[in-house]
């Protein structure tokens, strides 16, 4: 179809930072789309930009949507449900939306389209021919696909029935240009529709044509980035320092320069280069550790460009580290937010609604935790990740156990990490059934709108008990029955009685327990993890080490040997209990063969990656594999370089450690500090949808980061043509490269502390 080549340009000439597409996967990551590996790579970099006369030279008369269903199938169309039932497909060639019921509200059932361009100025006319069973009123639009989802056409209450009709109109571009618009039918509740009686509505022919191009507009392109990159935030003073820029074999020296372009340094660059699978050419670093004074400063390389400030500064890390830390402050739920130390994202309590047990009718209390990511959703087993990461970092590091970040509960004697990790496991303990298992998570039926937290009043579900939550439950408890008898004898021994709870429910029923899958009318976020040995591995070392019991040491060591336990995410979990082994009381290690095969472990995962990393230019080991939330991969990385150098005492792995922390900053292909709110450069549009209310980001939070999935519509639609860690763009509808989570927060503040 016309249709498809007129795509495929537009997609082409949206940017042009690298050559070709790649889509692989990656451990712990969100997303359960299929994955190829692009081996036709090209290392060279290409210019970021429109290609000339896109936008301005499109063809009148050239049909960019042109769906005509004469093959019986549905092609590029889409379904959203919002308690809407319905079914569509085609047959008899057209389209037909199939309602059994219509819910509640105009968008309860949805068809969309997505694949094209709208550019601003450019007029449109559009044409389909649509009837139904029985007489009613339809909405259809073409909107943008994220925000607040306003209409940049919009034609509603509009009647149909029996009789086919053809529907045409004509409309003008007025916004900017959006390379990933949606068109959509809103066949939900209407006008004077019993959304009880079934019927079909049927549509054909729909096409959208250009009719005037002559003052459309051109997409913008892509920022073109900085060609110089370093730690945007900056360094200690004796901390290593790697800048890493484009390379040129005529240019051998760069400089630095202070706030007064005095130049206070001068260096050389390698003379050897990587190959960046990134589709950003090849690259050569500086090394300039040796320059320790404190002050702000940029580097100059004459003739490829210059970096973003930076710092060198003793406490460079502090503001950074509280903010990070602050932010799961600022996602609590189930409580009002203090003006005085939440600032604009102050608001009244939320999700105080009463709460259902999926297909129970019992109603229970589970008021509070955080809320888990952009959305308004609370998920066990990524609570517990970040709970962990919290204890791990208290545990590591005195530095981080300040009483003093300006959360409600500062300054009464316990660190803030663990009062902080303490409003989650309130909430966790509510999420126990009687009969030791856990439920999965509470949300809504679905992901709410762009609406603050408070506006999120539709009923909400607590969704199945699931292995992977009763686990990682157990395993987190017993770990805090531990670290809060200094604080409070009383929670710890509850958490503990919680732990032992969950892992007799967990094993009485391992035999028959399976994987979490979302109920049919719940799709918020799944989880899904239907391996669960790790969860048991972890939870049974936890609770050994909590009761020094021997049978919990045992099922563990068993869990081990049978199986491959490994991972520091929300899925694969098993590196949290070896941890917790190899850094407990002696008294308590009582295996030193096991505890060598979790050192080797840790250190052969390390080496493995290091052998990537070590040739990759920003230091990095995924290549051109970077999946969703792929700043949390390198994180986690961050945190396992960590554990080795702890276990071997070789500095290789904190330096390792120490570029993941540089890469997050802003040493980077495209040279983003992927924190908000620090750094030159860094992202104002996440997916996160109280700084979509407000039009203003939360600082502190880590983005999730480039995807080579491009797991969303704007995605598919901008990165189509990008490779690697190239395949970002910071706009809140790309939700999976913009969005934020609590469990990728929680790895940077082990990392922050460290560097601390």
């Amino acid at each position: 179809m016309q249709s498809k080549k007129l795509l495929a340009l537009l997609l082409a000439s949206v940017m042009a930072f690298s050559l070709f597409a790649c889509n692989t996967p990656a451990e712990d990551v969100t997303s359960e789309a299929d994955s190829q590996v692009s081996e036709d790579v090209s290392e060279e970099a290409s210019d970021n930009g429109v290609i000339e006369g896109f936008g301005n030279n499109l063809v009148d008369g050239t049909n960019i949507i042109d769906d005509h269903f004469d093959d019986n199938t549905k092609g590029e169309w889409g379904v959203y449900s919002n308690g809407g039932t319905f079914d569509l497909y085609a047959e008899n060639g057209e389209m037909v939306v199939d309602i059994k019921h219509a819910g509640g509200m105009e968008y309860a059932v949805q068809i969309f389209r997505d694949g094209y361009c709208l550019n601003m100025g450019c007029v449109y006319t559009v044409s389909f021919d649509i009837y139904s069973d029985i007489e009613r009123d339809i909405e259809w639009r073409f909107q943008i696909n994220g925000g607040d989802f306003h209409p940049y056409y919009l034609e509603t209450e509009r009647r149909i029935g029996p009789d086919k009709q053809t529907i045409t109109a004509e409309f003008t571009m007025e916004e900017a240009s959006d390379p990933a618009p949606r068109l959509c039918f809103n066949l939900g509740e209407q006008g004077d529709l019993d959304t009880t009686v079934a019927h079909k509505v049927y549509i054909d022919n729909f096409v959208l044509t250009i009719k005037d191009a002559s003052n459309a507009m051109a997409l913008e392109p892509l920022p073109t980035p900085i060609p110089v990159k370093v730690n945007q935030v900056g360094y200690k003073p004796a901390d290593e320092k790697i800048l890493i820029c484009k390379y040129d074999p005529e240019i051998t020296d760069y400089t630095i320069v202070d706030t007064n372009n005095n130049v206070v340094y001068s260096g050389k660059l390698t003379t050897d280069f990587a190959n960046s699978k990134s589709g950003d050419g090849a690259q050569v670093k500086g090394d300039f550790s040796d320059f320790t004074t404190p002050g702000t400063y940029k580097v100059i390389v004459d003739g490829v460009g210059e970096s973003y400030e930076f710092t060198i500064a003793d406490d460079i890390y502090d503001d950074l580290y509280k903010d990070v830390v602050r932010m799961l402050y600022l996602q609590r739920c189930g409580c009002a937010l203090d003006e005085s130390l939440a600032g604009d994202f102050a608001h009244a309590e939320c999700h105080m609604q009463e709460t259902t047990v999926y297909e129970t009718g019992e109603v229970i209390d589970v008021t509070g935790g955080w809320h888990d990511a952009g959305d308004y959703g609370r998920y066990v087993s990524p609570g517990a990740k970040t709970v962990m990461d919290l204890f791990i970092t208290y545990q590591d590091s005195e530095a981080a156990r300040g009483d003093d970040y300006d959360i409600p509960e500062s300054g009464n004697g316990v660190p803030d990490l663990l009062d902080e990790a303490r409003y989650e496991l309130e909430w966790m303990l509510k999420m126990q059934a009687s009969n030791g298992g856990v439920y999965h998570k509470v949300t809504c039926a679905n992901f709410p709108e762009t609406v603050e937290a408070t506006a999120e009043t539709a009923p909400l579900l607590v969704s199945p008990v699931s292995p992977t939550a009763t686990g990682d439950f157990a395993a987190v408890m017993a770990r805090a029955s531990s670290i809060y008898a200094e604080y409070d004898a009383e929670f710890a021994a509850t958490c503990k009685d919680a732990a032992v709870k969950a892992y007799k429910y967990l094993i009485d029923n391992e035999e028959t327990l399976t994987g979490f899958v979302n109920p049919e009318e719940i799709v918020t976020g799944e989880y899904p993890d239907g391996k669960f040995y790790d969860e048991i591995f972890w939870a049974a070392m936890e609770l050994y080490l909590a009761t020094g019991d021997t049978a919990y040491f045992d099922k563990a060591k068993t869990m081990y040997e049978e199986n491959n336990i490994k991972g520091l995410g929300w899925a694969d979990i098993g590196y949290y209990g070896m941890y917790s082994y190899l850094t407990a009381d002696e008294a308590l290690q009582t295996d030193a063969e096991l505890a060598q095969k979790f050192i080797d472990k840790i250190v052969a995962e390390c080496d493995e990656n290091i052998k990537t990393a070590e040739k990759d230019a920003y230091y990095i080991c995924l290549e051109r594999s970077y999946p969703w939330g792929s700043n949390m991969t390198v994180a986690n990385h961050g945190i396992l370089y960590h554990m080795a150098a702890k276990f071997t005492g070789d500095a290789k792995y904190a330096s390792y450690a120490q570029h993941q922390l540089d890469y997050l900053l802003g040493a980077n292909p495209l040279g983003y500090c992927y924190v908000t709110g620090y750094g030159s450069w860094s992202p104002e549009h996440t997916h996160h949808r109280p700084s979509q209310v407000l039009g203003q980001t939360m600082p502190g939070m880590l983005v999730g980061g480039p995807n080579t999935n491009a797991d969303d519509p704007y995605a598919k639609a901008v990165l189509s043509s990008s490779t690697g860690g190239m395949c970002y763009v910071d706009n809140d509808s790309c939700y999976s490269t913009n969005e934020i989570t609590i469990y990728w927060n929680s790895p940077l503040i082990y990392l922050l502390s460290q560097a601390k």
